[in-house]
């Protein structure tokens, strides 16, 4: 396993990534196969412009921009949390909180891309609607069971943090944690303006 170091003694001023080595292997799969399909919705745009581009227009750009507010601000919540977890004298209540505030955003990503799919449905455009809805409903559809996953994560860490002192086994497991919802803010960042905007 790997960590954020800097700490006392010979190891002061030394950097590695954060977390487990082996989560990093698995983030780095993840966001290559996204990128991936990035690649191929940006292909099959080019070959029928048209088509995407009215399908686009009946997506919500507002409801979007809110959830990337949304996203990075529990982003934030997150970072402030680590940050607490890496004080020599931490005993967790702060980051707990803070990492408590970064799910409860996550909830209300949730909520919002919930209600956006919805109004979908009801207007009948399903996976079956035509290119464009596949892709949409595939990319965001699997940035949201990940969404999903990582507040599951962000609570368990809580939980644990909420139980006793940090032991340096939890502080990596939260750093882990802490480089899988960055990868959701980094993913969000990059769907939004390739579904909503361009």
């Amino acid at each position: 396993m790997v960590e954020i170091a800097e700490t006392e003694g010979a190891n002061k001023g030394k950097w590695s990534l954060p977390g487990d080595a082996a989560w990093w292997m698995f983030l780095t799969a993840e966001f290559s196969t996204l990128c991936m399909f990035f690649v191929v919705f940006a292909f099959m745009r080019h070959a029928s412009p048209e088509e995407f581009k009215a399908a686009q227009g009946l997506l919500n750009p507002r409801l979007a921009l809110a959830n990337s507010l949304i996203l990075m601000t529990s982003g934030y919540c997150m970072a402030r949390s680590l940050h607490r977890l890496r004080q020599p004298q931490s005993q967790g209540s702060h980051a707990r909180l803070w990492i408590i505030g970064a799910a409860l955003l996550g909830i209300v990503f949730v909520g919002i891309k919930s209600a956006e799919y919805a109004t979908k449905l009801e207007l009948g455009l399903s996976f079956s609607s035509g290119t464009f809805w596949f892709f949409y409903y595939f990319l965001t559809g699997f940035h949201f069971l990940h969404v999903l996953l990582g507040i599951g994560f962000l609570l368990w860490i809580a939980a644990r943090i909420g139980r006793g002192p940090v032991a340096h086994e939890l502080q990596v497991q939260a750093e882990s944690c802490g480089a899988f919802w960055h990868m959701l803010d980094l993913v969000w960042i990059l769907l939004f303006p390739l579904l909503y905007l361009l």
